[in-house]
C-alpha cells in the first residue's frame, strides 16, 4: 500500500436487536493528516444521529442548518421528528450543497414510534436509501464491507454489535491511511441515544 495520504473516512451503520449503531472515525486529511480528533457523528435530534463526511467547513454549516430545520419541524408538529422526516430534510440540504460545489455524504440512524428503528444512507449524488441491515461509506468502506458481509448476523446483541464494530475499524485502520484517530459510536433505541467511544490500539488484520 502506498504511503501517500489521501482524503477519506470510514463511517458505519447497522441494525442489531432493539436498536441501530452508527459510527465514524476521527481523522481529517488533505495532502497530510490534519487532525485525529474531529467529530463526524452528531445528534441531530433527541432520537436521530447522523455521520457527515466531505468538505469540513460545508459539513459544519450543514449540521447547524439541519439541526435548526429539524427543531422548527418538531415545534410545528409538536412531537419528535420521525427518522424519515429528518432524512428528507438532510437530503434537501445535501442536494443544495452539491449545487454549490460541496460534496457531502451521510449515514443516519434513529428511532421513532411510527417506524421503529431506521437506517438511511444519503449519498453525494442526492440519493436517499432506507438501508437494512448495514451500510458503510468512505475510503475505508471497501475493507469494512468484507467484514460486514461475512460476520454480520441479524438480531445481534449490543455486545456482539460493539465487538463487530471494533473488528470493522481494526480492518479499516490497518488498510486505509485516510481513516484513523479512533472512532465514535452512538446507539439509538427506544430508550434514546447513548455514546460509546473506543480508541483502537492494535490495528492488525482480523482473521477469524
Amino acid at each position: 500500500m502506498t504511503n501517500e495520504i489521501k482524503t477519506g473516512t470510514t463511517c458505519i451503520g447497522f441494525l442489531f436487536k432493539g436498536g441501530v449503531i452508527v459510527a465514524a472515525d476521527r481523522r481529517i486529511t488533505t495532502y497530510k493528516i490534519e487532525s485525529d480528533n474531529f467529530t463526524k457523528l452528531f445528534d441531530v435530534s433527541e432520537n436521530v444521529v447522523s455521520t457527515v463526511a466531505g468538505h469540513v467547513s460545508a459539513a459544519q454549516l450543514f449540521l447547524r442548518n439541519l439541526k435548526s430545520e429539524v427543531k422548527l419541524l418538531e415545534l410545528k408538529k409538536e412531537r419528535n421528528a420521525r427518522v424519515m422526516e429528518v432524512a428528507s430534510v438532510l437530503n434537501s440540504y445535501q442536494l443544495g450543497a452539491r449545487e454549490s460545489g460541496a460534496v457531502l455524504a451521510s449515514i443516519m440512524g434513529g428511532y421513532d414510534e411510527k417506524d421503529g428503528v431506521s437506517l438511511f444512507e444519503l449519498s453525494p449524488d442526492g440519493s436517499m436509501i432506507d438501508v437494512e441491515p448495514y451500510v458503510t461509506n468512505g475510503s475505508g468502506s471497501i475493507f469494512v464491507k468484507s467484514v460486514l458481509d461475512t460476520q454480520y448476523k441479524s438480531n445481534m446483541t449490543e455486545k456482539e454489535s460493539l465487538d463487530l464494530l471494533e473488528k470493522c475499524y481494526k480492518v479499516a485502520f490497518k488498510n486505509d491511511n485516510a481513516s484513523g484517530g479512533g472512532y465514535i459510536a452512538k446507539i439509538v433505541s427506544k430508550d434514546g441515544i447513548r455514546e460509546v467511544e473506543r480508541k483502537i490500539v492494535k490495528t492488525e488484520m482480523v482473521n477469524e
